[in-house]
């Protein structure tokens, strides 16, 4: 029997009361007749995810003895993680990013309660020696859980602890690809919702178009949360709690300046662009563009743009701070270090899609130069 938890976990605590569409998963279940569950690895609002051994593993044959299994909740699609998946792997499988991508394995359909049915996704896990110490550890301490009172219903909390890194050089793997779009054709954009909301871009809060380089912003804010350990955007909402497109431009604009007059003139053009089909916001409004989806315009329509009174354009410029600039933020280098940091950061942190760094040119910033040093010396 498990740690018993006095208080509600993890999807537990989902809006709308999600738990009653994720599969009620224990551990020792056996999922499609071959895969034994051991303990929970993880949870998101559309899925929880498993730890499991293949029942039916063989030495010879190329499934593994451990693998990872994505449940996904009755009211989520998997069906286009999948698809985007085999897309990325059968592209171009030649391509040397390919081993940088955590490919699923196979899938297949789960019986739960009242014949609902759930899709799945396995996705490889390599180092078995480490595992084999997680699962010892499972076995000495079993999952601390909450038992809801009105119905049973278990909720377990999920075990993230494999113990101290072993070996020097790891490198890590992308996975979930569910909410991935493929490429336009033409250096077009997408017109759609995306994005965790402290990491959203902004061409995208502001319903403008969006592609590769969005990515880019993403990685440009996760520096800040590896170095300092904090969000750039800290919690951008409103009084009412909920996220606020124009608190989070204000945030920008108190730590990177005013935005380009291009910017402004493309959120004024994209106000018009309409959608094929509505699209319902947090609100629940049915809303026929993206910029009116975030809560725009944002920005008057004042034509006549001066350099240096751009914060005058803002429609909500009482919410911009001052007095706190970017390098502000990082406390955790000094000197020259410090200012490689900021200079690569910046080419991240651009308000213009277009101007901002590729993987490939932000690889070769001189912000790098000690690290492949010190891999010369070691090899």
């Amino acid at each position: 029997m498990g740690h018993e938890i006095r208080e509600p976990i993890e999807e537990e605590l989902l809006p709308g009361d999600r738990l009653r569409y994720f599969h009620p998963t224990h551990p020792g279940d056996v999922l499609g007749g071959r895969f034994k569950t051991i303990a929970k690895l993880g949870f998101g609002t559309g899925s929880t995810v498993w730890l499991a051994e293949n029942l039916k593993f063989k030495k010879r044959k190329k499934s593994p003895k451990f693998v990872s299994i994505k449940i996904a909740a009755l009211d989520t699609d998997a069906s286009r993680e999948m698809m985007y998946s085999k897309l990325i792997s059968h592209a171009k499988p030649s391509h040397e990013g390919l081993s940088f991508i955590r490919i699923p394995i196979d899938e297949f359909r789960l019986q739960g309660p009242q014949d609902l049915k759930d899709d799945n996704i396995m996705v490889t896990i390599e180092n078995d020696s480490i595992l084999a110490d997680f699962i010892s550890s499972q076995t000495n301490s079993p999952h601390p859980r909450h038992i809801r009172s009105e119905d049973g219903r278990i909720t377990y909390l999920s075990q993230r602890d494999f113990g101290p890194l072993r070996g020097s050089r790891l490198l890590p793997e992308l996975a979930d690809f569910n909410l991935s779009y493929p490429g336009l054709e033409n250096g077009l954009g997408h017109l759609s919702a995306i994005q965790s909301h402290r990491f959203r871009a902004p061409e995208v809060l502001l319903g403008c178009p969006w592609s590769y380089s969005a990515d880019i912003w993403n990685l440009g804010l996760l520096m800040w949360n590896l170095l300092q350990d904090i969000s750039l955007f800290d919690r951008p909402a409103g009084k009412d709690g909920e996220y606020d497109a124009h608190v989070h431009l204000a945030q920008m604009v108190s730590l990177l300046g005013d935005p380009p007059e291009e910017l402004i003139k493309r959120e004024r053009i994209y106000r018009e662009h309409q959608l094929k089909q509505p699209v319902t916001n947090s609100y629940g409004r049915a809303c026929k563009t993206m910029n009116e989806f975030w809560g725009g315009p944002f920005f008057d329509d004042d034509k006549e743009l001066t350099n240096g009174l751009l914060l005058d354009k803002i429609l909500r410029s009482d919410l911009v701070g001052k007095g706190k600039m970017l390098g502000d933020t990082v406390t955790e280098l000094n000197g020259d270090d410090k200012q490689a940091f900021l200079d690569f950061a910046s080419g991240m942190l651009q308000w213009l899609p277009e101007k901002r760094k590729t993987a490939k040119e932000l690889l070769q910033h001189p912000f790098f130069d000690p690290l492949c040093k010190d891999s010369a010396g070691y090899e």
